[in-house]
């Protein structure tokens, strides 16, 4: 254990936190030790390899501390108190029930994805539950100037303005249902458009596409995107 009463639950039950070594988690846990929530420490963006991809290593070290500071200033996409809340909450449905509660799970990692001369390329994946039994997952990219480190408009990728691009990408997604193009057009934001080596893949989170049970993703070829993306903005196929 590591702190008592760490943090005080709507209806006065307090908890505990404890810590997994050398898993890297934090477990939050009631005083008969259930476990309502498992958080694993965030990773990236120093630090994070991927076979292939260039990291933050590469870059300069004025460029490393402007990536840094972005995702500083981005800090953590989810809220824990709000997250054991909800998982108390089905704990408490589970005791009414007799059935098994299944401890929740959170982690956010920041990954390299793609670089070339130009940029290069993070994706911050996060894991945020659903239930004790089912997660979503998700996906936002960013884009950094290889110089400098500072960040780049996502919609700078393109070589329309952002309306035109905007529905360009929605024409190649070739989407037959007309409504679900209407939700695409109106969720669509430039972090969710994420760049790797082969392809750039649009990502639109659990909860954005109203007809969608799940997360929505599309792939693209750059093949596909010619006269819409910047030549600068291709990453190197080879990741190097």
């Amino acid at each position: 254990m590591v702190e008592e009463k760490i943090i005080t639950l709507s209806d006065g039950e307090s908890v505990n936190l404890w810590r997994r070594e050398p898993f890297g988690y934090a477990a939050y846990k009631l005083s008969d030790e259930t476990t309502l929530l498992l958080v694993q420490d965030p990773a990236g963006p120093a630090n994070v390899y991927v076979g292939g991809v260039e990291s933050l290593d590469d870059l300069s070290e004025s460029a490393q501390r402007a990536v840094c500071a972005f995702y500083e200033e981005q800090g953590l996409l989810y809220n824990v108190p709000s997250e054991l809340e909800k998982a108390y909450a089905e704990y408490l449905a589970c005791q009414d029930k007799g059935t098994l509660f299944h401890e929740h799970y959170i982690s956010q990692d920041i990954v390299p994805t793609a670089s070339n001369d130009s940029i290069i390329c993070f994706l911050t994946s996060v894991i945020l539950p659903v239930n004790g039994q089912m997660a979503q997952e998700v996906h936002l990219g960013a884009v950094f100037s290889r110089e400098t480190g500072e960040v780049l408009n996502n919609w700078e990728l393109f070589s329309l303005p952002e309306d035109e691009a905007r529905q360009r990408l929605l024409d190649i997604f070739n989407v037959a249902d007309s409504a679900l193009r209407t939700e695409m057009q109106a969720a669509l934001k430039p972090e969710y458009i994420i760049l790797f080596p082969d392809n750039l893949d649009v990502t639109f989170p659990r909860g954005t596409l109203p007809s969608q049970e799940y997360s929505y993703s599309i792939g693209l070829g750059y093949d596909e995107l010619q006269g819409v993306i910047q030549s600068w903005a291709i990453p190197n196929s080879d990741g190097i």
